[in-house]
């Protein structure tokens, strides 16, 4: 479909290695300041490599609890033992030799950037699936080493789950857009991926829900593309219920949770793949009409079942949260709140690269030369219009939103230069080629950002947090010296306190917590004299906090008679005493005094 040099196959993979490698060595040396100290910028890398140890250390692999976290119950997480298996294995092979500090330093750059290197080969794959030649290929990838929204996720050090999620995306959708055989082989391999992508994160849903409806309505049009939805439809709830049961205790397994992917949403999926085949067997239908009655009865029924069980989990699992953890932790996610809570920079950058992979996308449906392109480019741009949808009402999901438009993006890059190259001026082909770089991923995002007069933020807002300066090994040592013990400290830093220290903390920002969460918030922000009830009642024996972090400075905005806000300012309650760190830390820490009995 794309003109462009002569590129060999090798040369193309020693070309896109290459790229790869620069990429790493670009991303390693703007990350180095926190590697070298294992300084981790989100708390969920911090936690989740304290889950990697816990399970290296004797933790069974099907307890997913967390049990420094609200001891003595723990919290039970959402998370996925697929994500930490290779960070476990790899960690299980170079700790007896390196030791574990440089272990762990070596393993948490490693699989970040290898696992980027996974998806740029899925995504070249992908391009030339659709017909675009090794060159225009090669430019996609490039395209992605450069689109931020997809690199922080591959950053070394990012550990959590945002990268595997966009591998398991994109090896679903290379399945669905190859070409159509007989024998199912792309349904099964589809399935297979969205499957573990349910696994990990249940923010898979909408895109599962989608390549069925794309590999549904290919069987309505045509009859023979029966196999790849049939095997579609049984791998996506056999697989997820294998690796349900095969990364936690049978008993909860069977817990009916709503924020991730549990017999909640696994009876519903089974009874509809179960209606699906007999419907087929029963009536095979031989026009698209009778064919489609099936699917909407299984649909229905699904539904029914789902609303008849689950009917709570329409609600989300944030919904249930207590007023003040709403409002306090959840609201303060950014990256879990849709566009229109985000700065409109934030909104351009997220939009731009999307709309222009339409615009390249819709030209590659029009000029393709073959239908089954066609057709490829087709279920492309569904599944683009899904991804951006998501990413409208989740901002963390334009990553992936991203990942989807790039082969549009290289549709419409390619043509906007060969458009430049035509021209006859000389000069004009040199600027109007240079201008292309507007249409990438990273130039739309720059440009259509500096065109917004953004109102600067807060200086609360702008400050970079204070636990990259106050939480890190380095800076914990006194903490960390002092007796095992239950600490009382506020959400985003009790992550890194878990894994810098030996102690357990009262809550993190995991919403499962929903207690611990509650217990934290509602003492920082109540009054001095009310707060030591709750504080003390929580069982801690040190309290702690880092003085210049966001967190501590919303609360102190919000709450200016708080406990916080007096702890910030310097004022000590008579019934905390200040304990000395070392020097050069700065973490304020404070043993709680009990009420005389």
């Amino acid at each position: 479909m794309t003109a462009g040099p002569n590129i060999s196959k090798r040369a193309s993979r020693l070309i896109l290695l290459g790229l790869w490698l620069a990429t790493c060595a670009a991303l390693i040396a703007t990350t180095w300041h926190f590697i070298v100290p294992l300084n981790f910028r989100d708390p969920d890398d911090a936690l989740r490599l304290v889950q990697v140890r816990d399970l290296l250390a004797g933790q069974s692999w099907f307890d997913l609890t967390q049990h420094r976290i609200y001891p003595p119950e723990g919290v039970p997480m959402h998370w996925s033992r697929l994500v930490d298996a290779p960070v476990a294995l790899l960690l299980w092979l170079l700790n007896p030799l390196l030791g574990q500090a440089l272990a762990e330093r070596i393993v948490l750059v490693a699989v970040p950037l290898g696992a980027l290197l996974i998806l740029a080969l899925l995504l070249y794959r992908i391009n030339r699936t659709l017909a675009l030649s090794r060159a225009a290929s090669l430019l996609a990838v490039a395209m992605l080493f450069s689109t931020l929204s997809i690199l922080i996720q591959f950053a070394p050090l990012r550990i959590d789950h945002h990268a595997m999620q966009m591998i398991a995306g994109a090896a679903a959708m290379l399945a669905v857009v190859s070409a159509p055989r007989s024998d199912g082989r792309r349904g099964l391999i589809a399935g297979v991926a969205m499957a573990c992508w349910l696994q990990i994160s249940f923010e898979g849903l909408p895109y599962a829900v989608a390549i069925g409806g794309i590999l549904a309505a290919s069987y309505v049009y045509r009859a023979e593309r029966w196999a790849d939805f049939q095997d579609y439809m049984l791998a996506l709830p056999l697989v997820s219920a294998a690796l349900l049961v095969g990364t936690r205790y049978p008993a909860d397994a069977m817990i009916p949770w709503c924020d991730s992917f549990s017999p909640a949403y696994l009876s519903p999926l089974g009874v509809v793949s179960l209606l699906l085949l007999v419907g087929q067997k029963l009536c095979p239908g031989k026009t698209p009409l009778l064919r489609a009655i099936p699917l909407a009865i299984a649909g229905g029924a699904g539904a029914a079942l789902f609303i008849a069980l689950s009917r709570e989990c329409l609600a989300g699992p944030f919904e249930t949260l207590d007023p003040i953890v709403y409002q306090l932790w959840y609201l303060a996610v950014r990256e879990g709140l849709p566009l229109t809570a985000q700065k409109l920079d934030l909104q351009a950058i997220i939009i731009a690269p999307a709309i222009l992979g339409f615009v390249g996308t819709a030209m590659a449906i029009r000029r393709a030369d073959e239908p089954r392109v066609r057709e490829a480019w087709i279920v492309l741009f569904a599944m683009q219009v899904m991804a951006f949808l998501v990413a409208l009402s989740v901002m963390r999901a334009m990553g992936f939103a991203h990942l989807m438009s790039l082969p549009g993006n290289t549709m419409l890059v390619v043509m906007l230069v060969a458009a430049a190259q035509r021209m006859k001026v000389a000069t004009a082909r040199v600027l109007g080629t240079s201008a292309c770089l507007l249409a990438t991923p990273i130039g739309a995002s720059w440009i259509t950002a500096g065109l917004i007069d953004e109102e600067p933020a807060n200086a609360a807002g702008s400050a970079v947090p204070d636990r990259y300066r106050c939480t890190t090994a380095g800076t914990l040592r006194g903490l960390d010296a002092l007796p095992s013990t239950l600490i009382y400290t506020p959400l985003d830093i009790g992550a890194h306190l878990l894994v810098y220290t030996q102690h357990s903390v009262v809550a993190t920002g995991h919403h499962r917590n929903a207690g611990g969460m509650k217990t934290v918030l509602t003492g920082l922000t109540a009054p001095t004299a009310e707060a030591r009830a709750i504080v003390t009642g929580s069982g801690a024996r040190y309290l702690a906090f880092c003085r210049g972090e966001n967190e501590i400075a919303r609360y102190t905005r919000l709450y200016p008679r708080s406990l916080m806000a007096d702890l910030a300012a310097g004022r000590t309650p008579v019934w905390l005493e200040p304990v000395a760190m070392r020097p050069g830390e700065s973490i304020r820490v404070y043993r709680i005094v009990r009420p005389a009995d």
